[in-house]
Parts: structure tokens; sequence; C-alpha cells
């Protein structure tokens, strides 16, 4: 019985960990706003910080046809056309995650918003340069999600 035990205290402990672990491969924020007020948030960040948007994609369809029930699911491509070619040129196996995409969910009377934490990518990778850039992107896409809450957090309490 005490064997037993310890087992399944082990086991839950590894499935916790892991829990863990992949809850750190998204960055995510919910705001209490629609979603398509959040958007324009989101895309105004994200220039902000030096980004271009290159393509904004409806994806309702879609989701619909794979029972997902939303109103408004918009997937955000967005980045440095120089990093983008750079990356593209010297990582081709990382040309699926270029350019940066950020998720803009709508769920009932709030809106999510998650994106790929690059930093998720690091233990893949050993060269020196592309942990640098993993960092500077975990750093700008945590700095977009905060914008976009402090901006619709003014919005919803009517504060300067």
């Amino acid at each position: 019985m005490k064997h037993l035990l310890s087992r399944l205290v082990a086991g839950f402990a590894l499935i916790s960990s892991a829990a863990m672990a992949n809850a750190d491969a998204m960055l995510m924020s919910r705001i209490p706003m629609r979603a398509e007020l959040v958007l324009e948030y989101v895309k105004s960040s994200i220039e902000e910080h030096g980004y271009s948007i290159a393509h904004l994609q409806l994806c309702d369809g879609g989701m619909s046809d794979f029972g997902y029930k939303t109103d408004f699911y918009r997937v955000v491509f967005f980045g440095k056309i120089d990093e983008v070619r750079r990356i593209s040129e010297r990582y081709p196996e990382l040309v699926s995650y270029v350019p940066l995409k950020l998720a803009v969910i709508a769920e009932k009377d709030e809106t999510l918003l998650t994106v790929l934490n690059p930093e998720a990518l690091a233990p893949y990778f050993a060269d020196a340069e592309l942990q640098i850039q993993l960092v500077r992107w975990h750093s700008d896409l945590e700095s977009i999600l905060d914008d976009v809450r402090r901006a619709t957090e003014k919005r919803i309490t009517g504060s300067d």
C-alpha cells in the first residue's frame, strides 16, 4: 500500500510538472472586453513595438467546421521583415514560427489573447544569437500583452 501511494504521488508530481511546462509554452491574457475592440488595441501595440502586421486571418468558419463555437477568432501575423528573413535563412526549421502569430478569440463577453512563448523553442537550439532573439521576442510579446491589458483597463474603468 505504501509503495502504491508513493507511486501515485510521483505520478501526480510528473503530470503536474508536465502541465506547468506545457502552460509555459503559451503566453495568454484574458481581457473583459469584446474581441473586435481588443483586436484594435492588439494591432496598435504590435505596431508601437516596431512590428509590421503581415496578415489578419479570419478563422471563424474553419473553427466552426471542427465543432468550435466562437463568434470571433482571428490570428494576427506580424514581424520585422529583416528579422523574419534572417531567421528564415539561417534557421529554416523555424519558418513555421515566423512571422509571429497572436490569436484573438472571443469567449462570451471576454477575449482571450494567446501566442506561442518563443522561449519554449530555446531548448532545441544552442546558437547564442538565436537564444538572444527568442528572449527579445518573449520580452516584446509580454510587453504587447501588458500594453493591451493596461489600455483596455483604462477604457473599461474610464481612467486616464
